[in-house]
Parts: C-alpha cells; structure tokens; sequence
C-alpha cells in the first residue's frame, strides 16, 4: 500500500502529465497537510497516537492503556523506481526544455486544426498561441520566447517582432500566407486589450463577432490611437 502522500504524488502525476511540477505539487500538499497536524492541547499524546490509529480510548482512564507496538507508525511503502525517476526528471528540467515543449504543443494544435473540419477548430489554437504570448508579456520576458520560437521554427531571430504573428509563423509550417497571419495576429492583439482574465478567448472572439470583427476591431483601436497623436 502506498502512503497517502505518494498516492497523492501518483494521482498528479497521472493527471498533470507533462505539466506536472513536483516543487509546485510538494509546496501544495504540505500546505494541505498543514491544517492535519494542529494538535489540540486538550488531548495526551497518547490519546492522538490512539485516534490517529483507529484504537478506542477509555476517557473514564487518565492514561489509556496503549502498548509500545500499537503506538508505532505504520510503515509506508517505497516509492517506485519508476516514479522516482519521474520526479527527478521533473526537477531537473530547464526552462528552455518547458518553454520549447510548450511550443510542441502549440504546432501539435496547428496539426489538429488542419486535420478538424470543425468550424470553430482555429480557436483552440489560437488560444494556446494567445496563452504562450500573455504568459511571458506579463513577465517582461517576450523576447525569450521570440528567441526561441525562431530557433523552433529555424528561422532567423526577428527582435522586433510581433510576439502572436511570431509564434503563429512559427508553428503553423509555413502553411499560412502573412496575410491571414497578419489578421489572427491582430485578432489576438484586440483580444488582449480588450477580453477580461477570466473570460476564455473562443468566447470573447465569438461575442465579438469572430476572429475576422476582432481583427477589424484591432484596426479601429490603431487608428484612434493615431488620430490622437
């Protein structure tokens, strides 16, 4: 039997995948098991290694009777090799190995989105590019991520670049034109002005009108933006 901080560490494992961070998950369950280790100061330590057992106590007795083998902690079973050996490759992943699987997972939605029919497919990509771009904006870290989305895509670094038009070229196989880049750029960028935190980009882009209103929209906003100038 596993304990149940290692049954813990498997369920997240099997749910967070390659996500999974095991610095983040230990930091959380340490907080979870915080609240369970305030002891009232109303019991002995006998009474609690008793309740934390499952072992009846007399409280008509000041001592309980509890002898020396009931009070020993069960024993945990080893973590399996196989885990170990997940968690040191978690830990020992380099920013650049997660940034460039990120990006992976971008082009494997481009592959999605061309082989979907579905009419509402380009937005599952266009959000996983919208996330990759706000993510290192809000961290002041753009060009990182043009650096190495150039060297994803072998492609010569463009520092200036627009971060969405560059993370879409760079995934997308070269299959788009620079015009319809362009418009899936400006359509993110009118996102990111104007779509609240907590609303999903499909959603926001279908209120507005799709991705072709947004894009209009994006326009309108640099105009305006001129005309005060």
């Amino acid at each position: 039997m596993f304990s149940a901080r290692t049954a813990k560490y498997v369920a997240a494992l099997i749910r967070e995948g390659d996500n999974f961070d095991y610095h983040k998950w230990l930091k959380r369950v340490r907080e979870e098991e915080a609240p369970a280790q305030h002891v009232p100061t109303a019991f002995s330590s006998g009474e609690l290694v008793a309740a934390g057992m499952g072992i009846p106590i007399n409280t008509s007795h000041p001592y309980p009777s509890i002898t020396p083998r009931q009070a020993l902690p069960p024993k945990t079973a080893p973590l399996p090799r196989a885990l170990c050996q997940l968690r040191h490759e978690a830990s020992r992943e380099t920013p650049e190995t997660r940034l460039r699987r990120r990006l992976e997972k971008i082009h494997d939605g481009w592959d999605d989105f061309q082989a979907s029919r579905a009419r509402d497919a380009v937005y599952g990509y266009l959000e996983a590019v919208f996330a990759i771009v706000e993510h290192f904006k809000v961290r002041r870290r753009t060009k990182k991520l043009l650096r190495h989305a150039f060297k994803f895509a072998n492609l010569p670094f463009a520092k200036d670049a627009d971060p969405f038009s560059a993370v879409i070229r760079c995934t997308c196989d070269g299959n788009f034109d620079s015009k319809t880049i362009s418009k899936w750029s400006r359509a993110l960028r009118y996102a990111s002005r104007r779509k609240k935190p907590e609303m999903r980009l499909k959603t926001f882009m279908k209120d507005a009108g799709g991705v072709n209103a947004c894009a209009a929209g994006y326009s309108k906003l640099r105009r305006r933006s001129s005309g005060r100038n």
